[in-house]
Formats: structure tokens, C-alpha cells, sequence
């Protein structure tokens, strides 16, 4: 169930003090609040990664939250010269959406740039974990597969998950934001270093997490899994009727509107269809690079081909690929169910055998995901803790599309019997339907990066200088133009 459980980066120990050379020596001090505070956040996301006890994705936001002013700052005395690389830097990074044959390798990212790139990506995707941890922490109220035991659900339950689902909806929303930001900013720095070293990464492509496209993406995946998380808090004051009353008509007094529900599947259907578009370019990309003929010994077709190849990202990990896929086809079934709904409910009897077909086209959809499930479980089986995690996703999934496949049976019957008895109306084929647009709630919150921890001290004179001369020449203009000019101006030491 919505959000996704992302994978978060991996880094290793670094010491600014031995990458930077500092000229003036007015930056000791700071280099080593920054190298403490980037410990912080590399124990943070190691305890991740192990699964140590007490270890969260509010404690990496935390600390990201800790460490990037000071990066900001490092960033700003790079740009004045006060600060200066004594070699050519690399920061180790480990990329999590990015796919590999064998183990995520550290990559060596050149440039600050990267290692800024990199903070902002763990910074998005803990904002989307910690949602995910909210909503996981919720009383569960829904009826478990298999399970005839409706769950009680009390008021302070109520309260404390209406409180959770609004939570999760402002974190996801957060992560939007910032990965838009970064698509349009952060991205922007990258592209001159990979140019610069031919699209590699010592032996591997620069990861897909580096371009605007995966950014662009995971910020309309996120947009979609706060829209299902809004949807879940729209519904809540219902559940309590869903959860004893038959699946199919009719609906309580107070159920949202058919026509809203259907609007807003549709635009989260829309948004993870972006989404896997715009992830998908590095597999087309990819294949298209790697699908060409190769000569043994071909040494000059070789080099022809090997920048080409090598400026394109890695691919984009099966499992976030496969999220996106189903659960598009999930709110499009959906969607089509509420249309239905809408059209034999509020249709005055003159829309039933439209509202048939809308609600058998969703009952086929959701039966081919439900047989989909059982395919993918005759594949085989895989090893290691990645396994559980499938199959929790699996479990969730599975239950959801259980209930839309019960519940959608149930109205297609109702309306079914309606026309064979009452209305006596024509099933038109879905396609000649007209499918409204998509209604969205709301959009990413705009992100602000934090404000440096420090600055170059150059600067901060200037600004004292210049806020000094303005208070000046607010009291005489005659003054403070006639000192504009005079020899050795500006040459204090």
C-alpha cells in the first residue's frame, strides 16, 4: 500500500580537513562541526541499512537536516576561493534506484555538487519513508484476506488516524517539492561533470538518481501516493459502513461523491504513468545504447560507440518500476468503477447500461491484477530480506484488489439485474465513453533549501560594508557621491 518503502543511499567516513585546504584558516572550526555532522548522517543511514534497533527515517531527516547548511556553506567558500580542494575530490555514495547485476557499488562521485545531489536525494526519500512509517503505525481497520473478523474501530482510533493520514499527505507533499527543486537546480550542476568525465563513474554509468528525469518522476510518484493517502482520509468517515454493510449499492449519506472519487483515481493513474515514463528513459535509452552491433577486435567502432554508451545513467531498480506499473493499473480500475458508480447512481436510470460497462471494464481490469499476483508467485523464489519485503507489498496489494474485486462484482450484478428488468438499455463498448480529466487536491509544497551555516568571510564584509555606506548616503547624497572615487578604494588590510 502506498507510499513506497524506498531503499535509502549508503555513504562512507569522510574528513573535510583532508580534501580542503583552507588558506586563511578562519574555517577549522566549522570543517569540523561539517565532518561531525556528516558522521551523523552516515551512522544514521548505515543503522538504516542494517536494521540496528532505534534506527528510523526521521533520525536520517534529522540529520540531513543538520548537515546541509554546513554543506551549503562548504559550497559558498568553494565558489569565493576561500576554500580550495587539495586534489581531486570524490565522495562515496551508493546508489539505491539505480539497477546492478551484482552488489550496489560505493561510486566515487566527483564534484561537491554530487555530494550535494546526493544529500537532497536522502533527504526526499526519508520524507517518503517517514510517511510510510506513520501510515504503517495506524490501527488497521480494513478486512484482512481471508478474514470474516471485522476490526473495532473506536473514536480515539478515528481521531489518531485521520491526524496520521493528514501527517503523511504534508510529508509526501514536502518530498515533491524537493525533488522538483532539485530536478530543477541541483540536476543542473551535474550535467557540466559528467560531460567533463565522459559519463563514468570509475567502472559503472553515472546512476540514474544523478538526472532530472528520475527527480521529475519520483515527484509525481510521490504527488500520486499523497493523492491515495488523501483518498484513504476521504474515506474514513464511511469505513465503518463499508465494513459491515454488503459490498454494492447503495451507498451511505455520507460517502464522497462517485464523480470526485473517479477524478481522482484518474489523475493518480495519470501521475504514475508520468512517473514510469520518465523513469522508464533510462531503460530505453540503455537498451537502445547496448542493442547495436558489436566486431570483435572492432577497436575504432569500439570508441565510436563507447561515448554514446557511456553518457546514458543506469537503469532503474524492477521493484519501483513494477510499483509504478500497478498500481497506475490499480486507480485506473478503479477509477473506471467510480465512474460507473457515478453514472448508475446519479443518472436518473437513463445511464445504466453505461454505468455497466464502466464497472465490468474495472471488474476485468482488477481480475487481471489478481491473476497477475498469481503469476508472479509461480516465478520462483528469491532469497534474503528483499524477499519479505515482496511480499508484504504483495500481501497489501493483494488485499486491496480482493476488496475492489468483491465490491465491483457486486454493483455489476445490481446493475445488471436494474437493466434486465427496468431500464432495458444498451451496453456500450468502454471505448466509445467519454473519460473526464483527472481532479488534483493539491500540489508539491515549494522547497526552500536551508540557509548556509557559515559564509565566506569576504562576503560578510562587503555587506557590512555596503550596509554602512547606505546608511551614510541616506543622510547626505553630496557626501556619498563625491567619496565614490578616490585612490586605493576598497584596498583595506
Amino acid at each position: 500500500m502506498p507510499p513506497y518503502l524506498f531503499p535509502l543511499p549508503t555513504t562512507s567516513l569522510l574528513t573535510f580537513s583532508s580534501i580542503l585546504h583552507d588558506p586563511s584558516t578562519s574555517y577549522a572550526s566549522v570543517l569540523s562541526e561539517a565532518t561531525a555532522a556528516r558522521t551523523r548522517l552516515h551512522l544514521a543511514l548505515k543503522g538504516v541499512a542494517d536494521n540496528e534497533p532505534g534506527s528510523s527515517a526521521l533520525a536520517v531527516l534529522d540529520a540531513v537536516q543538520i548537515y546541509l547548511p554546513y554543506l551549503r556553506g562548504i559550497i559558498a567558500c568553494l565558489d569565493a576561493d576561500e576554500l580550495l580542494f587539495k586534489g581531486e575530490p570524490t565522495f562515496p555514495w551508493r546508489a539505491p534506484l539505480t539497477h546492478y547485476t551484482m552488489s550496489i557499488p560505493l561510486l566515487p562521485l566527483l564534484s561537491i555538487h554530487s555530494e550535494y545531489l546526493m544529500c537532497i536525494l536522502t533527504y526526499t526519500l526519508a520524507l517518503s519513508n517517514y510517511a510510510h512509517s506513520i501510515l504503517s503505525s495506524l490501527p488497521t481497520f480494513e478486512l484482512q484476506p481471508g478474514s470474516k473478523i471485522a476490526p473495532h474501530m473506536s473514536t480515539e482510533d478515528e481521531k489518531r488516524t485521520t491526524a496520521g493520514l493528514g501527517r503523511a499527505v504534508d510529508l509526501l507533499c514536502q518530498a515533491g517539492g524537493v525533488a522538483e527543486w532539485a530536478a530543477e537546480n541541483v540536476c543542473l550542476d551535474i550535467e557540466p561533470v559528467k560531460t567533463a568525465c565522459g559519463g563514468r563513474v570509475g567502472k559503472n554509468r553515472w546512476p540514474a538518481e544523478s538526472s532530472r528525469e528520475t527527480f521529475k518522476g519520483l515527484s509525481m510518484m510521490f504527488l500520486a501516493d499523497a493523492h491515495l493517502t488523501a483518498i484513504r482520509k476521504l474515506l474514513l468517515p464511511v469505513l465503518p459502513y463499508t465494513l459491515f454493510a454488503p459490498p454494492g449499492p447503495p451507498l451511505p449519506p455520507n460517502h464522497p461523491s462517485a464523480s470526485l472519487l473517479a477524478k481522482l483515481y484518474l489523475h493518480v493513474a495519470s501521475l504514475y504513468t508520468s512517473s514510469r515514463a520518465l523513469l522508464k528513459v533510462h531503460q530505453s535509452a540503455t537498451s537502445e545504447s547496448s542493442s547495436g552491433p558489436r566486431k570483435l577486435f572492432a577497436k575504432s567502432d569500439k570508441e565510436k560507440e563507447l561515448p554514446e554508451n557511456d553518457s546514458v545513467e543506469g537503469e532503474i531498480i524492477a521493484p519501483l518500476k513494477r510499483y509504478l506499473r500497478k498500481e497506475s493499473q490499480l486507480a485506473q480500475a478503479l477509477s473506471h468503477k467510480w465512474l460507473g458508480v457515478d453514472a448508475g447512481e446519479n443518472g436518473k436510470g437513463m445511464k445504466v447500461g453505461e454505468a455497466i460497462a464502466w464497472c465490468k471494464d474495472a471488474r476485468g481490469r482488477l481480475e487481471e491484477l489478481e491473476d497477475s499476483k498469481m503469476r508472479e508467485r509461480m516465478k520462483g523464489l528469491s532469497l534474503g530480506r528483499s524477499n519479505e519485503r515482496k511480499k508484504e507489498e504483495r500481501k497489501a496489494r493483494k488485499g486491496r484488489v480482493e476488496r475492489g474485486v468483491e465490491d465491483v462484482k457486486a454493483w455489476v450484478s445490481s446493475y445488471t439485474k436494474q437493466n434486465d428488468t427496468v431500464a432495458f438499455q444498451p451496453i456500450p463498448p468502454v471505448s466509445s465513453l467519454i473519460v473526464p480529466s483527472g481532479r488534483p487536491i493539491f500540489a508539491a509544497k515549494p522547497f526552500t533549501p536551508p540557509a548556509s551555516k557559515f559564509q565566506p568571510t569576504r562576503r560578510a564584509r562587503l555587506d557590512d560594508a555596503n550596509g554602512e555606506e547606505s546608511e551614510d548616503g541616506e543622510g547626505d547624497g553630496t557626501e556619498a557621491v563625491a567619496d565614490t572615487d578616490y585612490a586605493g578604494k576598497g584596498n583595506y588590510y
